[in-house]
């Protein structure tokens, strides 16, 4: 027993283990115990999943994100060939039961809908496999020492405690004294409550059962025991004569309760709940198409509102998935994602500049050419660089004759 208190750091030292707010919650005295994973609270990830906007700006962020290649840099910040001896393989194939896309695409989406990451690190002292663990099944503790300071972070799964070195756990935001991470399903409670809200409202709204057709009238004053007898035979005539004309008696009137469809949607509501949920997101409201965001796109606004787009939300899911990969490659070594595919250039903007590199000597023909995946010039077809004829310069001043 001792043994595995030495093997997971726990010793003969017995602390006192608070859970943070919104993470585990309760004191344990027994340093050996690992609280339950914590439990959701307001709306959970897969009630977020159906809201449209929501689920929506997670998948926009996740498909650009896995189509970014990781690179690696030594200590020099030299590019690493792909195909070199020196790149590691983890940084090519994380896991080894998915796909480099698959495992980027679950990693920002734990980002996404959790705050947070976490890779188990299989291999000692080279790690060969990282292993993505739901957050939600994570039981994370910061220790709280007999001075009143705060400790170690101490990660537990289904109630087995974790060594720390093999936990990989990185945050979308970090609050001060939170060993867990918020993401944008914490910051967008409110609006998606309001569209689960918005959405129930919606079905019921078109259920015949729950929403009266319309008001029958009279200017005869009726009884209770009347105004009952009266509505069942009129319900029970609607049901049996559907589609069919009605003689009202003498003081009867029927006025159908009718609403334009944008009224009964309440479109307007539910535009402005996307809005906020696209605002807290990140994502370009243009290209989910939420009003407010529709307005017209060319070459150059496009790679403006990407770049945009790159800088003030992808670059945090950037960072958390390059710290992570960086962390078990040999030191020195830096890993970098290639966002290069996410700017591309319209043809001809792109002809402009590959001309403006040629002429300026920063790239030969050859080098664009192997960018592009074509072969190079043969040397047959390569025109000669064009001759120099000496002559007189234009702005040399002229003499003249007396």
């Amino acid at each position: 027993m001792n043994a595995i208190k030495r093997f997971f750091g726990l010793g003969d030292q017995i602390e006192t283990r608070s859970g943070s707010v919104g993470s585990v919650g309760g004191d344990s005295p027994l340093s050996g115990v690992i609280p339950p994973p914590r439990t959701e609270l307001g709306v959970t990830w897969r009630e977020a999943l159906k809201v449209s906007a929501f689920s929506r700006s997670m998948d926009q962020t996740n498909t650009m994100m896995s189509s970014m290649p990781a690179t690696v840099r030594d200590a020099r910040q030299r590019l690493i060939p792909l195909d070199s001896r020196d790149f590691p393989t983890i940084v090519s194939k994380p896991n080894l039961d998915m796909d480099y896309e698959e495992f980027v695409q679950s990693t920002v989406n734990d980002l996404f809908l959790h705050g947070e990451f976490i890779w188990l690190r299989v291999g000692d002292p080279q790690t060969v496999n990282l292993v993505p663990i739901a957050p939600h099944e994570m039981t994370i503790v910061r220790d709280r020492l007999p001075d009143g300071t705060w400790g170690r972070v101490r990660y537990g799964h289904l109630g087995r405690e974790i060594p720390r070195n093999r936990v990989i756990h990185k945050k979308h935001t970090s609050i001060t004294g939170e060993p867990r991470g918020i993401g944008p399903r914490q910051l967008a409670q409110t609006e998606l409550r309001a569209a689960l809200t918005l959405a129930e409202f919606q079905a019921e709204w078109f259920d015949s059962s729950n929403v009266p057709s319309g008001t029958l009238n009279t200017d005869l004053h009726l009884s209770a025991p009347e105004q009952d007898e009266l509505q069942d035979r009129w319900n029970n005539f609607l049901r049996s004569h559907r589609g069919q004309s009605v003689v009202l008696a003498a003081g009867l009137s029927y006025d159908a309760i009718q609403l334009k469809p944008a009224d009964a949607q309440m479109l307007e509501v539910q535009d402005a709940i996307d809005r906020r949920i696209v605002r807290i997101c990140g994502t370009p409201a243009f290209d989910l198409l939420v009003p407010g965001g529709t307005e017209s796109r060319t070459y150059q606004n496009l790679e403006q509102s990407t770049l945009q787009y790159l800088v003030a939300t992808l670059a945090k899911y950037m960072n958390a998935v390059e710290r992570g990969l960086t962390d078990v490659i040999p030191r020195g070594n830096k890993v970098e994602l290639d966002e290069t595919g996410l700017l591309r250039m319209d043809s001809k903007t792109r002809a402009e500049v590959d001309t403006a590199n040629i002429q300026n000597g920063t790239r030969t023909a050859d080098e664009l050419r192997a960018r592009d995946g074509l072969d190079p010039v043969p040397a047959s077809e390569k025109k000669p660089a064009p001759t120099v004829v000496a002559s007189e310069r234009l702005d040399q001043p002229k003499e003249i004759a007396a």
